[in-house]
């Protein structure tokens, strides 16, 4: 036999195992999310104080989700920041709790399947926060922290509030039972 047409069918062969490997795990992977429970999410989501987190997310934006360029902008120093969120750790909480935050949207697509376009907006507004977050983190090794936390913590936090209004307004759209144990947690 060919010592070209063996290598041919080695790729091909490996090929295949690669991609019944990437479908058996996202296959598995969307399972266990639909067994997940309600009383599990809520459990998984880490506490952050709302009122600061809307404090800083509004010294940013605006309340249609646009960044503020008035007077009244940005009047939060990096310190108070800091400050509000809990420094890294609570940066860190922010983006565990963002994932929280699709699944509660992917959790609510059993019963309301208008929440899969929501889903989706939640999973692009978590990549940018976590890549803000991944910013912050880079910055923390070389020291660079004080001029680079003003730059992406605002926007990352931001961002966790939108999502956050989001899903809630997502769970009143479908007059979800538990919309006030979701309220008190988020």
């Amino acid at each position: 036999m060919d010592l070209r047409l063996i290598a041919f069918l080695l790729f091909v062969t490996a090929f295949l195992f690669c991609i019944a490997a990437f479908a058996t795990f996202y296959w598995k992977r969307s399972r266990a999310r639909a067994k997940v429970e309600w009383k599990h999410l809520i459990a998984r989501l880490t506490f952050l104080d709302r009122d600061s987190i809307q404090q800083v997310a509004l010294d940013h934006i605006d309340d249609f989700g646009g960044v503020r360029d008035d007077e009244g902008a940005r009047l939060l120093d990096s310190s108070d920041v800091w400050h509000l969120i809990g420094g890294m750790p609570g940066l860190v909480a922010l983006e565990r709790n963002c994932e929280v935050l699709i699944e509660l949207a992917c959790y609510l697509q059993r019963w309301y399947p208008e929440a899969m376009m929501a889903a989706e907006q939640l999973r692009n507004d978590a990549r940018e926060i976590q890549w803000h977050v991944g910013r912050l983190k880079d910055a923390v090794i070389p020291g660079k922290m004080e001029s680079e936390f003003a730059d992406y913590a605002r926007p990352a936090i931001a961002g966790y509030y939108l999502m956050t209004r989001r899903v809630l307004a997502l769970y009143e759209a479908a007059d979800f039972m538990a919309l006030a144990e979701l309220q008190r947690t988020i």
